[in-house]
């Protein structure tokens, strides 16, 4: 399954504008969301839900904070593709 069936869209849990989900098929694979700093909005990123299977993949992350949105998809995208390349995930 590739990693661009991975979509984004609002989480619809709260009323800020900037929460985001991963879907990933069918399923919620992990989230996104900025939270303000006294230097401006950092983005925090987290992969979950996963039944992660045998060792961890080097290198994988299961979740981090970037600069901006972009940063943040970019930062989920290469670790989910490292967990699906190294068949780690199973629903």
């Amino acid at each position: 399954m590739p990693a661009d069936k991975c979509m984004l869209r609002p989480t619809g849990l709260s009323n800020r504008p900037n929460d985001f989900v991963f879907r990933y098929i069918d399923r919620d694979v992990g989230r996104t969301y900025a939270d303000g700093t006294p230097n401006g909005p950092r983005w925090y990123w987290s992969i979950y839900g996963l039944n992660l299977r045998g060792p961890f993949p080097e290198g994988a992350e299961l979740q981090g904070l970037a600069d901006d949105l972009e940063a943040a998809k970019a930062a989920f995208k290469a670790n989910w593709e490292k967990l699906l390349a190294a068949r780690r995930v199973k629903f």
